[in-house]
């Protein structure tokens, strides 16, 4: 599995790894990582892949706000030590454009052009980095992404198809309060025919 982050770079993003691990981690590949049975190689694979799977939920669920045209906001709150890698990979995917993703204790900021990275990243809270940059770029014509999907929502929303059992099961709670998602945590939304007015 050819991947340019190495076992120990993942290793060292979960949030609590004994240091035997991270020793033995340095010299494995992601050849004998997947198909070793050595007890301590199986801890390593299953800290790594908690770490993989907790990006690629990430990648999924964090929704983005924008300040303008180039610069994007979105709410995270990672388990992992995994902010600074997720901000690279949304900022390789919307390049030009400055990725900002935090929570109420941190917050990561990324860059991409032409092959080169520019990070940030502050102890602050993601509302103060927001309202910092809103006044240095003094933008009053805001976008509200959180307005779009709630009309999105309500214009999607059947009464009669309405299961709340299955759409946790496939969105659990847990990850939709970790990437900050309200609007689909809000299942009683109204539905189109309230937006259209009576004759």
């Amino acid at each position: 599995m050819p991947d340019s982050i190495s076992v120990s770079e993942y290793l060292l993003m979960n949030k609590n790894v004994p240091p035997i691990l991270l020793e033995i981690s340095t010299k494995i590949s992601w050849h004998e990582l997947n198909t070793s049975a050595d007890s301590e190689i199986v801890k390593i694979r299953r800290k790594v892949g908690e770490v993989r799977s907790e990006i690629h939920r990430m990648r999924g669920f964090v929704r983005f706000n924008s300040i303008n045209d180039k610069i994007l906001f979105g709410y995270m709150k990672p388990e992992h030590k995994i902010g600074r890698l997720v901000a690279d990979i949304f900022a390789r995917r919307f390049q030009k454009n400055m990725i900002i993703l935090g929570n109420d204790h941190r917050v990561w900021a990324s860059y991409y052009s032409d092959n080169s990275y520019k990070r940030y990243e502050d102890s602050r809270s993601l509302d103060e980095i927001i309202e910092k940059v809103k006044s240095l770029i003094e933008s009053d014509n805001e976008v509200d992404i959180e307005k779009i999907w709630q009309v999105y929502y309500d214009s999607q929303y059947i009464k009669e198809r309405e299961n709340h059992r299955l759409f946790y099961k496939n969105m659990p709670k847990k990850h939709l309060k970790s990437t900050g998602n309200n609007i689909e945590l809000k299942l009683n939304t109204r539905t189109l025919d309230e937006y259209i007015p009576s004759d």
